[in-house]
């Protein structure tokens, strides 16, 4: 099994920087899958071919301060703040599994690093995707600390 995950996110605007920001804290800290930062990107710019499970981080308007959920290629993705192109890939390669890990943003404006509440989000976040990660036989090198502290160090606002 192959498998991406995959990094979205403005850090240029706060809270938006979500993915950007844990997709950085994750390089070099998983085995078994190639970790990328598209940025504000869009998926069909990558060619997802060479892999099983597609694993998606954005920040998202959801009622939850953050969740994990499996795409269902017929679904509306209204609650992204991001036009991905999601759906188009979901549905382009239906041959795959794609999830996405998705953070409440507490404010998205000009401003470099995310907010207090969003990284508290991520802390609590953190144990369950290394143990969703886990259960999809994704293991992550070192501890959920040594994410928390990038996160902590070189993510939050300047």
């Amino acid at each position: 099994m192959k498998a991406a995950i995959i990094g979205f996110g403005n850090k240029l605007m706060s809270d938006d920087g979500f993915g950007s920001c844990l997709a950085d804290a994750l390089l070099g800290k998983i085995k078994d899958a190639h970790v990328m930062d598209l940025g504000p990107g869009n998926l069909l710019g990558v060619n997802l071919e060479k892999y099983d499970i597609i694993i998606i981080i954005d920040v998202g308007n959801i009622e939850e301060d953050h969740g994990i959920y499996k795409v269902n290629p017929s679904e509306s993705f209204n609650y992204l703040l991001h036009d991905l192109g999601l759906a188009s890939a979901a549905n382009l390669y239906k041959d795959k599994v794609f999830y996405i890990v998705v953070c409440k943003p507490e404010r998205i404006d000009i401003g470099y690093g995310l907010s207090e509440e969003c990284k508290f989000r991520i802390k609590r976040l953190i144990p369950a995707f290394i143990k969703f990660l886990s259960d999809l036989g994704i293991q992550i090198v070192g501890n959920q600390d040594d994410i928390v502290s990038y996160i902590e160090n070189e993510c939050g606002e300047k």
